[in-house]
């Protein structure tokens, strides 16, 4: 009797589990034209970027419309902008940051190989990646 509560259990947790996944994936995944559609992008400098101009560049895009954050690495010369695509456009940013900084920054565009995989904490083995696949490729089509 306590093993039948047991296994009832363990099966009613992991349908939990698996229906949150699924709720989870189907909210990223739906079209999301009611509200704000964020995106992030990453600006490539060309050159070393002091801490003085990055500042002002963090600066100058957060009083933009659309903009949410802005982060500087300076050890790589990029910034990562994160924004509401309805109100910006990543080419227009990059063109602005260069026109106001004379810089010659780039939109870095990841390859095939890095979009595959872009999440690194989960293991593509895993039955947990193996479910998420299953349902993105479900509500995708």
């Amino acid at each position: 009797m306590m093993l039948k509560k047991i296994l009832i259990g363990a099966c009613v947790v992991l349908f939990l589990l698996v229906g949150t996944l699924a709720v989870h994936i189907y909210l990223e995944t739906k079209d999301q034209s009611l509200g704000p559609n964020w995106a992030m992008s990453q600006v490539d400098f060309n050159a070393d970027l002091d801490s003085l101009k990055g500042e002002s560049i963090k600066k100058e895009l957060l009083e933009w419309e659309g903009m949410r954050d802005t982060r500087i690495n300076r050890t790589s010369d990029y910034l990562i902008v994160l924004y509401d695509r309805k109100k910006q456009d990543p080419n227009d940013i990059v063109k602005k940051v260069n026109a106001d900084y004379n810089l010659q920054s780039t939109l870095f565009h990841p390859s095939d190989a890095q979009l595959d995989g872009s999440c690194p904490a989960i293991n593509k083995n895993s039955v947990t990646y193996q479910l998420g696949s299953f349902f993105r490729k479900i509500f995708k089509n």
